[in-house]
């Protein structure tokens, strides 16, 4: 078996998630591989101004989001990779899927930001040529 791509920002929506991700790679004997990306389109790239400051918190937040991931593994028996990357979310994720060569990507039903990251699962979904998983929030 592959691995297990896990798209991540940290919302409640995204912990679901990992949750079943993390049930994947257990049944499957897979490594995981956690991405967390900074939106190219909502942060642009840092420079000089008050906007390098809210780039800076976004990639500290993107951090913080793969490390409780790999926080949720400890004590059990899971390869995790993770990392952060700069773009546009859809398709930084399609790429790293390439990358890692996951059979499947897992993400949310919705994230921090509900419109824009529902966008992301359903482009996921669209143009993905593996299995994709959208875990739905729990009402």
């Amino acid at each position: 078996m592959g691995s297990v791509l896990l798209a991540t920002d940290g919302s409640e929506y995204a912990r679901r998630a990992a949750e079943r991700a993390i049930e994947l790679v257990e049944e499957r004997s897979a490594p995981l591989y956690v991405i967390c990306v900074v939106d190219r389109q909502r942060f642009g790239e840092s420079a000089l101004s008050s906007a390098e400051l809210a780039t800076i918190y976004a990639e500290d937040h993107a951090a913080a989001c793969v490390a409780e991931v790999e926080r949720m593994t400890e004590g059990r028996d899971i390869s995790v990779e993770g990392d952060t990357r700069h773009g546009v979310p859809h398709e930084v994720i399609m790429e790293y899927a390439d990358e890692v060569d996951a059979d499947v990507i897992v993400v949310g039903e919705h994230g921090d930001h509900r419109e824009h990251f529902a966008g992301v699962g359903r482009k996921v979904t669209e143009r993905a040529d593996r299995e994709v998983i959208v875990v739905e929030a729990v009402p």
